[in-house]
């Protein structure tokens, strides 16, 4: 399945502090202590997760997202541009295979289900909650996979498709329809983000409006 993934600091954030503090910790430090299920599952997700992150085109992957990593190359990508010539926020077409993302989301259903119950999954939870700062590791899971699964409108997908992954062209320049489609869509993918937050939300739409 098609995705747009936006190239947005907010949403990027979320997906590359999701691997190493939940993850990669919960697989790597945390499986004597859940059952063979929860170990599957946490293996299967935590590889998946890799793979699509693999799947992001260069200007989205870590290296080029942290200035110490990124060296003198600078980030390279395409102008997207509305009807009437302004410059908008990029999205970016990644193939994602549906299975990835249902195995996703099933990880999320049994970690957000261990934070309100108890057992060993939730003591691990809560160890890393302490540990990082961070108690909504497993909401900001729940929030990017909601990015994810939005239904990609058709008429942005074609538009955007030029653009990635093959390679990305100089500027896209969407027409009216197509503009309509990236304001629903880049709404819905602000709203998933801000967790029912009116300030956040309002801040962070004026990065795409």
């Amino acid at each position: 399945m098609r995705l747009l993934v936006p190239d947005d600091p907010v949403f990027l954030g979320m997906f590359i502090g999701i691997e190493q503090p939940l993850l990669y910790d919960l697989y790597h430090f945390y499986r004597n202590d859940l059952s063979d299920g929860q170990d599957l599952m946490i293996r299967t997700a935590y590889c998946k997760w890799g793979e699509i992150q693999q799947s992001f085109p260069p200007l989205l992957q870590w290296q080029d997202l942290v200035p110490a990593a990124r060296g003198q190359g600078g980030r390279k990508g395409y102008a997207l541009h509305d009807s009437r010539g302004r410059q908008l926020t990029c999205l970016y077409s990644v193939d994602v295979p549906a299975e990835y993302l249902h195995t996703l989301r099933a990880c999320h259903t049994m970690l957000a289900r261990a934070e309100r119950e108890t057992g060993r999954l939730t003591d691990a939870l809560d160890e890393l909650a302490e540990e990082t700062s961070m108690r909504c590791l497993v909401g900001d899971f729940g929030r990017v996979l909601d990015v994810m699964e939005l239904k990609t409108p058709p008429g942005l997908l074609r538009a955007i498709g030029r653009g990635a992954p093959s390679g990305p062209v100089p500027a896209i320049t969407l027409d009216a329809a197509q503009e309509a489609e990236y304001q629903d869509f880049c709404g819905r993918v602000v709203y998933a983000l801000s967790a029912g937050d009116r300030f956040t939300y309002t801040s962070h739409r004026a990065m795409y409006f």
